[in-house]
Parts: structure tokens; C-alpha cells; sequence
């Protein structure tokens, strides 16, 4: 009771859904590096310039305005002009200084000294009163210029921004350089080998970019390669001789019962070359589920890295209109928060993958390991999400988390693939909303077992149908997408290769119950690779 679906990959709907998974990394790499540049940049440049414009100009305006204020009662006491100039020529020294007057309170201006070809820009000044026992007799005014400290700055600050960008630059190209041959190229060989093994190709290998998770998932999808084509032509074999076959033992049947069996053998084994290409049609789909799932957070990852994008144009609007430290601090706070959600998206998409990679292995080779029993059927749910999402369907486990088996995995996730399809088919044909209850509890018996359900909440068996259900080609849903080996299969591999065994219950209008016993230390099978 298996059927065959297609699928179609849903692309969110945003503006930025155009743009290519490469073009959309780059651009959230290139606006991850220079937004907090430019950011961290410019808070420690005008940081820097306070610190300089107060050493330079405002810390010692005060300083000079302090110490005048302190020299000059005597001069102006005595009427000294000369000792007033002498002071006063000493502070202009200072080139920052532009100009000093010295007033005295009943004479007027007693000293003044400025700056030849002084600049007349970005002036500061500070004015003190001079006083002798208490009483103002004159006033120091002195006034003090930034024009050069500012030419000094700017010119560090090109400096250092200079070299800022031309680190920025390095650094995104290594990036872009690691992100194009170590991804983006193995990626797009991968497509085209899958493109064309779509088209029926399977004469050229797929290639193996390197030994990394990307060339372990290529050398998978060679494995796959190469047993869907021995597959394929053994089942063309078969379709070819099969009807001459079948003829000639029925004229022999009634000459000889050793040929009867000889030619139920036969048949038997071309069923078996059925189910096993039913397996690897199931492995198809598992691929197309797991390309639709992987659709989503990467799909998400192309808006957060456009809503980046936006807040990085809004903040540049700011910035050339005059930013507040509160804009600022909102900023890098969503920045921040849009990064962390790319983060898990991606994440997400990774543990999806090595998911998919451990499924598709176990499947292709049917490898007997250790494994936990909670993992295997978590994964085998999460790669087949999007035929489940699609029929408007949940799925709901209970499973116990320290359940160790020395089994195939490979299998049991086919197992239980086929059985959630059975439902999905059949159980809630009509319906929406169903839900499939995968429950597994440990049994005290030796050796030791568990036992696990698969139950739905359909329309149920009938119970005429209840003894047939695991016999092959039988199907309530002939010509409708149902195969009449999905069930069958189920059997045939819990009692030959798991050791185990299964029973139905079920009554009409109230869902069915797949009822497994397994060891947990399956019995050895030389033959379990077939």
C-alpha cells in the first residue's frame, strides 16, 4: 500500500527571492563585515577626536587661562607692560594659541599679542578676571583655534581608515574565496549529477568533490546511482522474460511438480526485485522531501539577510541625517538579532542534511549498527516532513530516549516510512487533521524486546480486509497510487531480517494499530545487504 508522489519546491514570497543561495550569502558576508566596520569605526573615531580635541585644544586653553590669571595681578599692580608682554609671548609659543588680550580695569587694553595669518575657524576662548586682595583690576581673555588639530586628526584618521578597508577587502574575498570552492562548486556539480541521473543517466559516476560531508553526500548519491541502475536492469530483464517464463512452467505443471516449485521460486524472487525497487522509489522520495524541507531555512536565511539589508539603508538615511546613541543602540540590536536567527536557520539546514545523509547511507546499504531507537524514527519523521506538512497531517511520539538496538536502522526507518504512508493513503483518505501515534515501551522478556506501535486515528480496516493486508498486491486502492507491496514489505522485513513480528488491530471509524515486537539484538543475516 505505497504510492508514488511529485513534488514541488515552494520559494518564499519576498522581494529578495530572485537572488541565488551563493548571491545571498555574499551579500549577507559582505553587509556582516562592513555595517560593524563602519559602525565600531565610527565611534572610535569621534571617541579619538574628543580625546585630542581635549589634550590639544580645550585642556590647555584652561591651563593657559589659569596660569595668566595667576602672573598678571603684579604686572598690572605695577603698571609692567613689558613683564604683561613677556607672559603673555611665552603662552603664544603655542601655535594653537590665535590671541591673548590683557585689559586693564581702569587703563582698558594693557597687552595684546596674536597669531600672524591666524585661522579664524572653530575658535574657542576663555576670559578670567585678574584680582589683587580680592579686587578686580584687570581681565585675561584668551582665545585658542582647532584648525590644526583637526587637519592632524583627519589625517590619521584617513590613515587608519585606508588601511581599515583594505583589510575589510581581504577579508571578504578569502571568505568569498573559501565560500566559492568549498560550497558553492561542489553544490553545483552535485545539481547537475542529480539533474541527470533525473534524465535516466546512469552510466557516468557522480563526482566526489572532496572528502567532506558535501563528498560524503555525492559518494551516497553514487551508492543510490549505481543500485537503482543494477535495479532497473534487472527489473527490464525480468519484464523482458518473464512472460515466456511464466508460459512455459504452466505447460510444464502438469508433467512435473519440480518444475511447479522451480518456477515459484523464480516468481518469488522477481517479487522481491519488485519490492527492492519500490525501496529505492522510496529513497527517491525521501530526496524530494528532504530538498523541500531544506527549502525553508534557507529560504528564511534569504529574508534575514534582506531585512539586514533594509535596516543597513535605513541606518545609512540616519547617519547623513545625525543619529542619536539610542538609533544606534536599536540598530545593532536588531543586527544582531536578525544574525542570531540566520544563524539557526542555517543550523537547521545543516542538522537537516546530516540527517538526510545518515537516512540515505543506512538505506542504500542496509547497515547493521548501534544505534538509539528515539533518533532513528525522529530523523526518519523529520526527512519525510514534507509529504506529512502537504496532507495537512501530525505526528505525535512518544518514545523513551535510552533505547540502545544492534539492528539495521536503514530498514526499520523504511518500516516505518511505509506505515505512516499507509496512513496518509489509506487511513485518512477523505480526511484532514489526521494524526499518527508513534509510540515504544521496553519489554521484559528474554531476549530482550521492544514493542512499537504506529497507530492513526482513520477510517479503519475492515475486518474482511484484515487478513490479507500483508499479502502482496493487495490494494484497496488500485490504479489510485497504491502498489499493494508497502505493507508486505513491512512484513517481510520485521520477520525475516529484524526477527520480529507484527499484528494489526483496527475496527472501522475508530483508525488502525500496527503492533511491532522487536529484539533489541536482531538475529545475524548474511543476506541482509539484499
Amino acid at each position: 500500500m505505497s504510492g508514488k508522489h511529485t513534488y514541488k519546491l515552494a520559494v518564499p514570497g519576498n522581494r529578495f527571492s530572485s537572488l541565488s543561495l551563493r548571491n545571498a550569502i555574499v551579500l549577507g558576508i559582505a553587509l556582516g563585515i562592513v555595517i560593524p566596520a563602519m559602525l565600531l569605526g565610527s565611534v572610535l573615531a569621534r571617541d579619538s577626536y574628543e580625546r585630542e580635541y581635549e589634550v590639544r585644544v580645550r585642556g590647555p586653553l584652561r591651563q593657559y587661562a589659569s596660569m595668566l590669571e595667576q602672573t598678571m595681578p603684579i604686572p598690572l599692580w605695577q603698571v609692567d607692560a613689558e613683564a604683561a608682554q613677556s607672559f603673555v609671548n611665552s603662552v603664544m609659543l603655542n601655535p594653537d594659541v590665535v590671541r591673548i588680550s590683557v585689559e586693564d580695569a581702569a587703563l582698558g587694553r594693557f597687552v595684546h599679542a596674536e597669531q600672524a595669518n591666524a585661522q579664524q575657524q572653530d575658535l574657542i576662548s576663555e576670559t578670567r578676571d585678574v584680582r589683587k586682595d580680592g579686587a578686580i583690576i584687570g581681565r585675561v581673555t584668551i582665545e585658542m583655534s582647532s584648525h590644526l588639530m583637526e587637519q592632524e586628526f583627519l589625517k590619521k584618521f584617513l590613515k587608519g581608515g585606508a588601511a581599515i578597508l583594505v583589510q575589510l577587502l581581504i577579508s571578504f574575498f578569502l571568505l568569498w574565496l573559501l565560500f566559492q570552492r568549498r560550497m558553492m562548486r561542489p553544490l553545483q556539480q552535485l545539481q547537475r549529477d542529480v539533474d541527470r541521473l533525473g534524465e535516466g543517466q546512469f552510466a557516468e559516476p557522480v563526482h566526489v568533490a572532496r572528502p567532506d560531508e558535501l563528498g560524503s553526500l555525492a559518494l551516497g548519491v553514487d551508492t543510490m546511482r549505481v543500485r537503482l541502475g543494477e535495479l532497473i536492469q534487472i527489473q527490464a530483464d525480468h519484464n523482458l522474460t518473464l512472460e515466456q517464463r511464466v508460459a512455459d512452467r504452466t505447460q510444464e505443471l502438469h508433467g512435473s511438480n519440480k518444475e511447479l516449485r522451480t518456477a515459484l521460486e523464480n516468481l518469488n524472487n522477481a517479487q522481491l526485485e519488485i519490492q527492492r525497487t519500490d525501496r529505492l522509489a522510496a529513497l527517491g522520495s525521501l530526496v524530494a522531501g528532504v530538498a523541500h524541507e531544506l527549502n525553508t531555512p534557507i529560504g528564511n536565511s534569504v529574508t534575514v539577510a534582506s531585512t539586514i539589508h533594509d535596516l543597513s539603508n535605513e541606518f545609512r538615511k540616519r547617519m547623513a541625517l545625525g543619529m542619536t546613541r539610542a538609533q544606534l543602540q536599536t540598530y545593532v540590536e536588531k543586527n544582531l538579532q536578525a544574525s542570531d536567527i540566520l544563524l539557526r536557520n542555517l543550523h537547521s539546514a545543516a542538522e537537516l542534511i546530516g540527517s538526510f545523509k545518515r537516512v540515505a547511507v543506512d538505506r542504500t546499504s542496509a547497515q547493521r549498527r548501534a544505534f538509539l531507537l528515539d533518533e532513528v524514527i525522529r530523523e526518519t519523521v523529520l526527512t519525510m516532513g514534507a509529504s506529512i506538512k502537504r496532507s495537512i497531517h501530525e505526528v505525535r511520539m512518544d518514545l523513551p530516549a535510552d533505547i540502545w538496538m544492534d539492528s539495521y536502522p536503514g530498514l526499520l526507518g523504511q518500516i516505518i516510512s511505509n506505515l505512516i504512508n499507509n496512513a496518509i493513503l489509506h487511513g485518512f483518505d477523505g480526511r484532514e487533521n489526521g494524526v499518527i501515534s508513534i509510540h515504544a515501551h521496553r519489554v521484559d522478556v528474554e531476549p530482550a524486546a521492544v514493542e512499537l506501535s504506529v497507530s492513526d486515528n482513520g477510517v479503519g480496516i475492515s475486518e474482511a480486509n484484515m487478513t490479507r493486508i500483508f499479502d502482496p498486491f493487495f490494494t484497496t486502492k488500485l490504479g489510485q497510487g497504491g502498489s499493494g507491496l508497502g505493507l508486505n514489505i513491512v512484513y517481510n522485513l520485521i520477520c525475516d531480517v529484524l526477527g520480529g513480528s507484527i499484528r494489526v488491530e483496527s475496527k472501522l471509524g475508530t483508525g488502525a494499530s500496527f503492533i511491532m515486537h522487536l529484539p533489541l539484538h536482531a538475529p545475524g543475516h548474511t543476506d541482509a545487504g539484499e
